[in-house]
């Protein structure tokens, strides 16, 4: 995964909003993950548009201090283990 990569949902995923976290579903699995505040604005900005530093930006935005490569750093690992479950594709 890169930081150009325009990650978008897979079909084997499903999510729902609870509160401020986001509740996704691998479909193929069962399996269920529960992503934080900023996990799951991360996840709702994943749309095959806009790259994982588009996504940086957006989210270092709403942080005092927060420089954009900082964030850029956790998305990447973030969408890394977010493909590696099938949850999303580039």
């Amino acid at each position: 995964m890169q930081a150009s990569d325009k990650p978008k949902h897979s079909t084997n995923a499903s999510y729902e909003m609870v509160d401020e976290e986001a509740i996704v579903i691998n479909l193929k699995t069962g399996i269920l993950y529960t992503l934080n505040d900023t996990g799951a604005v991360f996840w709702q900005l994943i749309d095959g548009q806009r790259t994982i530093t588009d996504c940086a930006e957006v989210i270092a935005a709403d942080y005092d201090g927060v420089e954009t490569n900082e964030v850029e750093g956790d998305l990447l690992e973030l969408a890394a283990e977010f493909e590696a479950e099938g949850l999303i594709v580039t």
